[in-house]
């Protein structure tokens, strides 16, 4: 669909959220396992890193207030030393997490996406070791872009003269990075079911877009929403008590890793339906033998 349809890009979202509900439905034991297995685990490793730390990052911003406001700069130093302190030791337990977080994505990515295509009856006859690799390689350039990209709009309306202008640098970078996911998450799709990685992936993956970016923009809003809905509610039951029950933290697990399994089956219905508007050609002998010479 051509993005001037108007609401069309926003009946194709449904569509697309409507199918892949249908696919985790009628394939239930797989993506259960992939759930299972992936989704869940990673979901663990990520809330109690959020719980874990909360108490730490309240105190960094807590200390860095004071640190503005102290009244001399001795008190000032010391204030900030103590932040600094802080600060390493959050980094330390996040680096804890880090590693088989990123393995458990790179696993529940690979099973996901290549699941789905097999309920959608795409070509997967792809290696699932050389895709694992290639995604590997994509996530890295993923990671380094969205890594470069997050300070800029908070960078650019510390620069403005209003806050109405702060305000709409904020926002527009907000909607700018929402897309910019948008366009990564293709790009890991591209890897897996294509013989591309890095770079290439990416360059494709935003080409395969076009006619959709309103589509694709849509749905990374989508889960943006939801896991900032999440993120919400941890912080709401952290400032509530001193701890949570375990029914409210496995009750927030569940649901992240469902948004997370479900982010990936709706991103690889999105590939497959951009990939058949823009179908891989073929090359012509004759610019098989220009590409030779």
């Amino acid at each position: 669909m051509e993005e001037s349809g108007g609401v069309w890009w926003c009946v194709s979202a449904v569509k697309m959220i409507v199918e892949s509900i249908k696919i985790i439905a009628c394939n239930k034991l797989v993506f259960a396992s992939i759930m299972l297995l992936t989704t869940l685990p990673l979901s663990t490793l990520l809330i109690s890193q959020s719980i874990s730390t909360h108490s730490l990052t309240s105190q960094i911003h807590h200390l860095e207030a004071l640190a503005r406001y102290a009244p001399t700069r001795f008190e000032a130093r010391h204030v900030w030393r103590q932040s600094r302190h802080d600060a390493l030791s959050l980094l330390r337990i996040k680096a804890l997490f880090s590693l088989p977080s990123y393995l458990l994505s790179l696993a529940a990515a690979l099973s996901a996406v290549h699941s789905t295509r097999l309920a959608l009856h795409a070509d997967t006859t792809h290696s699932l070791l050389s895709a694992a690799l290639r995604l590997f390689a994509t996530t890295i350039f993923v990671y380094a872009i969205l890594l470069a990209f997050s300070p800029i709009p908070r960078f650019l309306a510390a620069l403005a003269s209003s806050a109405a202008a702060r305000l709409l640098l904020l926002a527009a970078g907000s909607a700018l990075e929402v897309y910019l996911m948008a366009v990564m998450s293709v790009a890991l799709v591209v890897s897996v079911a294509e013989e591309r990685f890095g770079w290439d992936a990416i360059r494709v993956g935003s080409a395969l877009m076009e006619g959709s970016r309103a589509c694709g923009w849509a749905l990374s809003g989508l889960f943006v929403l939801g896991s900032s809905l999440i993120g919400s509610k941890v912080e709401r039951l952290m400032e509530a008590e001193d701890w949570i029950r375990v029914e409210d933290k496995a009750n927030v697990i569940v649901w992240y890793g469902l948004l997370v399994l479900w982010s990936y089956v709706i991103m690889t219905i999105f590939y497959c339906d951009c990939r058949k508007r823009h179908p891989i050609r073929e090359l012509q002998p004759e610019e098989m033998q220009l590409s030779a010479m």
